[in-house]
């Protein structure tokens, strides 16, 4: 971003048509995240119920969670590399093959023959997930004009949520209103390859990257250098992310338990898949601009209180499924809105040289634990004997990241670090 860019949008300008361009690319690509994600999710019962024998059906709870945490898994992997990649060789470049990645294999889950090979292809789509994120965020970070920055990011994250609600949108047509199979799904997620070959000319590079030491021991020293707030930041990172996945991930799933017959069970799964989307939506979004108002840290204590008291409402108290359909707007716009907060505060804790591999790691190391979340959940299910109690006793993961956030810096009002 030139100065002549950040001088004209304080003046109150309208923005560059590049930095457009980046929010319009990076939204995008993040959509896709999302869909691939939910995809996963959505399906993972039928799916299942195609590549299980029919002696091993009754492992089905414990097989769902280990796609679940082995597609986690890959995320953490890739994000880890992907944002030290990102900070050594450019944010563009490590976009673009991160999303051919991820697009390959989403569409060879599609040809799936067994569960192991599923589990595989999703694995590798993990790996492109997490390493897209870091690069995308830290590219509209530094591209973007300071006094929009944390707008910028809320709609960012929320292109996520934008996924989910196309994967749910989809999923109610073709699994729902025309019994097709789910390979349907991922057959779908090859698209993000096509715009990569259309768009990736209009990506452009991060100045503030071009002027920083992208060398092996200027990532060290600046690593070192901010170690206490990458510590915290993980912690709030672990909290946020073992809850999402080892509560909200079973919304769908918990919904159509609730249904009397398997079709009302598609649609009640499918609606409540995509009414937490829309939720999460808005809570991305309203999660940047209340951040302009109450601050980070307050805005996330806010969130994370809110996601400790919507969740027992939704698994434990409330068994009309209607109603805890409805319920997934506010499940949503608290538990993942939360996500907002990886694309607004620690972008602004780190300083250029490190700022993808510090967010990557925030955002990402957190999965090689929220991958055990599904598989702890799927026991506690089983142990209470549903999904109420479990889901209650895992909100409390919500408490710990409510308590560390305090120790990290507040920076409303702070210019990016550069």
């Amino acid at each position: 971003m030139t100065s002549a860019d950040i001088t004209a949008v304080d003046a109150g300008e309208s923005l560059t048509r590049r930095q457009w361009n980046v929010l319009g690319i990076t939204m995008l690509f993040w959509l896709f995240d999302g869909y691939e994600t939910f995809a996963l999710l959505l399906t993972i019962g039928p799916s299942l119920h195609d590549l299980l024998p029919a002696s091993e059906l009754s492992t089905l709870p414990r097989v769902a969670a280990y796609l679940i945490s082995i597609t986690l898994f890959g995320w953490a992997v890739g994000g880890v590399l992907g944002g030290f990649i990102g900070d050594r060789f450019g944010r563009r470049r490590t976009m673009i093959w991160a999303v051919v990645l991820y697009s390959i294999f989403t569409g060879t889950s599609a040809l799936a023959p067994t569960w192991q090979w599923l589990a595989f292809t999703r694995f590798l789509t993990g790996v492109g997930i997490g390493a897209e994120w870091g690069v995308g965020t830290s590219l509209l970070q530094e591209i973007w004009p300071e006094r929009l920055r944390t707008k910028g990011a809320g709609i960012l994250q929320a292109a996520f949520s934008g996924g989910f609600v196309i994967a749910s949108v989809l999923w109610l047509v073709l699994g729902g209103s025309f019994g097709a199979s789910w390979r349907w799904m991922y057959a779908v997620g090859i698209v993000p390859a096509l715009f990569v070959a259309f768009l990736a000319r209009a990506i452009p590079e991060s100045e503030r990257w071009t002027k920083v030491n992208h060398s092996m021991a200027a990532i060290g020293s600046a690593l070192r250098a901010n170690a206490r707030n990458l510590v915290v930041a993980i912690i709030v990172s672990i909290s946020i992310t073992v809850g999402f996945w080892a509560i909200s991930s079973w919304v769908p799933t918990y919904a159509a338990t609730l249904a009397s017959d398997p079709k009302s069970g598609v649609y009640y799964a499918g609606m409540a898949g995509l009414l937490y989307a829309i939720g999460e939506i808005f809570g991305c979004i309203g999660f940047g601009l209340l951040s302009d108002i109450w601050g980070r840290r307050g805005t996330l204590a806010f969130y994370l209180a809110g996601s400790i008291a919507i969740t027992p409402i939704v698994f434990l108290w409330v068994r009309d499924p209607q109603i805890v359909v409805l319920l997934q707007l506010v499940n949503g716009f608290l538990t993942g809105g939360l996500y907002g907060w990886f694309a607004v505060h620690p972008p602004e804790m780190f300083p250029t040289s490190i700022r993808s591999t510090a967010i990557s790691l925030i955002f990402n190391s957190a999965r090689f634990l929220a991958m055990f979340g599904p598989i702890i959940a799927s026991s506690l299910i089983a142990f209470f004997g549903g999904y109420g109690p479990a889901a209650t006793t895992l909100a409390s993961v919500f408490a710990v990241g409510l308590i560390a956030l305090f120790f990290l810096p507040e920076t409303k009002g702070k210019p990016l670090p550069s």
